[in-house]
């Protein structure tokens, strides 16, 4: 079953990113240009924004599993039981919140990053190959 939810995240990774490269392709014109250092300077962009997009999405998981985050979570439930104090609210000391925090770590994520990076990796390609077909570009 483990094996079955880690290929999903790879395959909802994969869905996300070509569809990210199927809007930067549409957005720029792809299908209507004829120069090709163009056509090869928009595939590069295009491999680029979602491996990056992905790659760093994982370092947001990764930070806020190690805690970076909790200041702000716990300021702005404050705020939230100041401002609204009709809503139904307890109040939590910031070390208990921690803790609780702390057991709702994410795990198994590894796959957003591993996606990402087969992005760039063909975007790197792309652009080397760029640079050596155009060098005055």
């Amino acid at each position: 079953m483990k094996g079955k939810k880690k290929l999903t995240g790879y395959a909802v990774c994969l869905l996300f990113g070509t569809a990210i490269f199927l809007i930067v392709c549409e957005t720029n014109g792809y299908r209507t240009l004829t120069s090709e250092q163009e056509k090869a300077r928009i595939l590069c962009d295009a491999f680029t924004i979602p491996g990056i997009m992905l790659v760093l999405g994982s370092g947001l998981v990764f930070a806020a599993n190690h805690g970076a985050f909790y200041g702000i979570g716990y300021g702005l439930r404050t705020v939230k039981d100041h401002l609204l104090p009709f809503l139904p609210h307890e109040y939590v000391r910031y070390g208990d919140y921690i803790a609780r925090k702390k057991e709702k770590k994410v795990t198994g994520y590894s796959f957003i990053f591993y996606t990402g990076l087969i992005f760039l990796v063909i975007a790197v390609i792309l652009l080397i190959r760029f640079n050596i077909l155009y060098p005055n570009a």
